[in-house]
């Protein structure tokens, strides 16, 4: 599993501390879940650095990016404060843009469009430690990673490591590209 750094997030980020705490991944994923079971969003999947761990080789991550698929409200302004609400009501911190759940900096992602839903459906069903959860498929994670408006460095490195992977269906891939007009 990744490693998280935790940090005591402060205004001077060159002598921001290494907290004490011990995070805890499986707790943060009951959480999570908890939240969906409650109501609060549709439907969630792991991205990011975490959701690789499940794919390829893990790498060192701060967070975990959390896509999340939220009630349609009929505003075209998309409120992550229903979150924040329930996070609130179990004493989890906010800190910048994340929540602090069980120790771990939780980034609430929410879906930006047709990739991301569908990236959000077709999450493959996982467990942690016998907790349910979902991640992004690999198959999606690379033309998330490499949408003009996510499109970094990094980003296009991780999605070149995943598509090296053995656990990567290249025609599916390949499909959604096409259809998302996403290339490499």
């Amino acid at each position: 599993m990744a490693i998280f750094r935790h940090f005591h997030f402060g205004s001077d980020p060159f002598h921001d501390t290494y907290t004490r705490g011990m995070a805890s991944f499986e707790k943060t994923i009951l959480a999570i879940n908890d939240l969906k079971a409650s109501g609060i969003i549709d439907q969630y999947a792991i991205a990011g650095a975490m959701a690789l761990t499940f794919w390829i080789e893990p790498i060192p991550t701060f967070d975990l990016d959390v896509l999340v698929m939220l009630h349609q409200s009929g505003n075209p302004l998309v409120s992550l404060e229903p979150i924040y609400r329930w996070a609130s009501e179990r004493h989890y911190e906010a800190q910048q843009e994340h929540l602090v759940i069980e120790g771990v900096p939780v980034q609430f992602l929410p879906s930006f469009g047709a990739l991301a839903d569908e990236a959000i459906r077709t999450a493959a069903d996982r467990q942690y430690l016998g907790v349910p959860l979902r991640v992004v498929r690999p198959e999606y994670l690379i033309p998330l990673y490499l949408v003009p408006t996510a499109r970094t460095a990094k980003r296009r490195e991780r999605a070149a490591a995943l598509l090296e992977s053995a656990n990567i269906d290249r025609d599916r891939l390949d499909e959604v590209m096409r259809r998302f007009n996403v290339t490499f």
